[in-house]
């Protein structure tokens, strides 16, 4: 008898990748909910949509509904949603340093992204 994937059980997450995961979900949702805010705010009272300010709200925007998407493939321990996550956020500080908006904040969101994908290739 073959045995399928949904046979097999998910590896449970330990305390250290929950809290980690808390705290990144709360964080990109609220990314997002300012990226959409900025959005809007720039659409309604910038008036030049072709503004680096619009371009950053609108990327930040994408990135943080690209990075949630991440972050529900990790809760689902998917072995692509660390990976995307990360991804997402190596972008993010891609664009970071293109603006010239680099600082040591900058490294936070990348240095748990790199802990979160480093957990999932070690434990899933």
């Amino acid at each position: 008898m073959m045995t399928t994937s949904a046979d097999t059980a998910r590896p449970r997450l330990g305390a250290g990748v929950i809290v980690l995961l808390v705290f990144i979900s709360i964080a990109n949702v609220l990314g997002l909910v300012i990226g959409i805010g900025a959005w809007e705010d720039e659409a309604t009272h910038g008036g030049d949509l072709e503004d680096v300010t619009m371009q950053a709200a609108v990327a930040t925007t994408l990135l943080s509904v690209v990075a949630l998407v991440g972050i529900g493939g990790a809760w689902a321990r998917r072995k692509w949603g660390p990976r995307t996550y990360l991804g997402a956020q190596a972008v993010g500080f891609l664009f970071a340093l293109a603006l010239g908006a680099v600082s040591l904040l900058s490294f936070v969101p990348l240095l748990l992204a790199g802990l979160l994908w480093r957990f999932a290739e070690r434990d899933w």
